[in-house]
């Protein structure tokens, strides 16, 4: 592990918060090469996607609730 995963306490992160984030990083790759395309962005692919981010979102609330807290405007 490097010393900045370590300073940012990934050593302390359960392994479901990892693959959390593991899988909420796919999702985000997969939706940006989709924008990215050239092609239209609907039909099956849109509708997968969809699904894999708010299964992704839902991950990432269980495994840090502080997320549910939303965020302070400014």
């Amino acid at each position: 592990m490097s010393d900045l995963a370590k300073e940012l306490g990934a050593g302390s992160l359960t392994e479901d918060q990892t693959e959390a984030i593991r899988h909420a990083w796919l999702d985000l790759c997969e939706s940006w090469e989709q924008f990215e395309s050239e092609e239209q962005f609907s039909g099956v692919v849109a509708d997968e996607l969809a699904v894999a981010c708010f299964d992704s979102i839902k991950e990432l609330e269980q495994e840090f609730p502080f997320l549910l807290e939303g965020v302070k405007d400014e």
